[in-house]
């Protein structure tokens, strides 16, 4: 690995804990790496707006690939954006209410959102305190926390551009059987299909992912391909991990993501795997 020039980081499962919060330990790990003179990067199914809601004070990358390569930010500034228009959010959100999956709406700023006709529904449907059904502890307090503070409830979607929808239910047939539908249909819809979980699904726009996201912000930096490092645990990490050159997956990963993977750590998200895998291969004694 002595020529890796660029390393991209999952969040949720990879370098957050199951409260969704990010250590010092890893912020400093990370914060060496990038003094040796090596390029840290989140590539994240997070909207960017979020990520810096979840990190330590002094938490800093080269840049941050957002909403499953939707977005690229480098410096505050953004670098590439693909965005879904208001038809589409209307086609994909009816589609949803038909089978009553749970969503939310991410434009590039401000509030992720919700029709005011669908919060009773919504909101009975996370009501328990604890995941029901096998949901992860991580995916379930997202959505409270979103639910309570986060979520915007609308009349109707505003013109604009948006980054992606977020679609979730906890009956695991019920979501499998809808994800499968907008993967069947994801040319007629114009959009990618994606999920961080099996309980959930993502929709961005077309020919949009993790890998194609990564491939933006490396030619920017005019970082070649067999320069990279990746690092995730999730469906919605295969795409990084066919593009990346030196693929790793987490301990906590399930086998089937570990296989597509050149290696694991020996550690899971819970105690900073990936930092300690970081730390070894990378940092000097």
């Amino acid at each position: 690995m002595d020529n890796v020039k660029a390393i991209f980081l999952d969040m949720d499962g990879t370098i957050l804990h199951e409260n969704n919060r990010a250590t010092e330990y890893t912020r400093d790990v990370i914060n060496q790496l990038r003094q040796q003179g090596m390029k840290v990067f989140l590539a994240t199914g997070r909207s960017y707006t979020e990520i810096y809601q979840l990190v330590p004070e002094g938490f800093e990358v080269d840049g941050v690939v957002s909403s499953n390569g939707t977005t690229g930010e480098v410096n505050g500034k953004n670098i590439f954006k693909h965005d879904l228009t208001v038809q589409q959010i209307n086609q994909i959100i009816d589609l949803a209410k038909q089978q009553q999956i749970y969503y939310e709406v991410f434009p590039f700023e401000g509030h992720r959102m919700a029709l005011k006709q669908d919060e009773s529904w919504m909101r009975a449907m996370i009501s328990s305190d604890e995941p029901i059904n096998h949901v992860s502890h991580s995916e379930w307090a997202a959505r409270k926390e979103s639910l309570s503070s986060k979520l915007k409830w609308v009349d109707h979607f505003p013109e604009g551009e948006y980054s992606k929808i977020y679609l979730f239910n906890p009956n695991l047939d019920k979501i499998t059987n809808f994800r499968d539908e907008l993967q069947q249909n994801h040319v007629l819809l114009n959009i990618s299909v994606s999920n961080s979980s099996r309980f959930n699904a993502e929709t961005m726009a077309f020919n949009t992912d993790k890998g194609t996201g990564i491939k933006e912000m490396i030619d920017y930096f005019g970082i070649n391909q067999n320069e990279t490092l990746v690092i995730g645990d999730s469906d919605n990490d295969r795409a990084m991990f066919k593009f990346g050159h030196y693929t790793v997956a987490m301990k906590n990963a399930r086998p089937e993501i570990q296989a597509l993977t050149k290696d694991v750590t020996s550690f899971t998200n819970e105690e900073d795997g990936a930092a300690k895998y970081l730390a070894q291969h990378f940092l000097t004694h």
